[in-house]
C-alpha cells in the first residue's frame, strides 16, 4: 500500500514539476530601418511651434530643442498647436545622429 501511494505521489509530482518548466516567449527585436535620432534645434530669433509627425512643439529661440527617430521621409512641419500647417522639411538617412539647425530650412 505505501509503494502504490508512493508510485502516485511520484507520477503526480512528475505532472507538476514539468507543468512548470518556464516557456520562454520569442524575442522581437523593435529595429528602426534607417536608426538613430536627429535633434532639431531652434536657433532662429523667433519661438516656433513644429510638428514631428507625432507630436507638437514648441521650440524656444535661441537654442530649443527636441530629438525624433531618424525616419527616412518623416515630415517636421510648422504646427499651429493642433495641426501641421506648413512643410519645413523632411528627414532623411544622412540627417541621422546629427543636430538640424532650423534657420538652414527657414527663410
Amino acid at each position: 500500500m505505501k509503494k502504490v501511494i508512493l508510485a502516485a505521489l511520484v507520477i503526480g509530482m512528475s505532472g507538476i514539476i514539468s507543468a512548470n518548466v518556464p516557456v520562454t516567449p520569442e524575442k522581437t527585436e523593435i529595429v528602426n530601418p534607417v536608426g538613430g535620432f536627429v535633434k532639431i534645434v531652434n536657433d532662429t530669433k523667433n519661438d516656433l511651434r513644429i510638428h514631428t509627425g507625432s507630436a507638437h512643439v514648441t521650440l524656444y529661440h535661441g537654442g530649443g530643442s527636441t530629438s525624433v527617430a531618424c525616419d527616412e521621409g518623416r515630415k517636421i512641419s510648422y504646427s499651429d498647436g493642433s495641426k501641421a500647417t506648413g512643410l519645413i522639411f523632411k528627414i532623411d538617412e544622412s540627417m541621422c545622429g546629427k543636430t538640424v539647425k532650423l534657420s538652414e530650412y527657414i527663410k
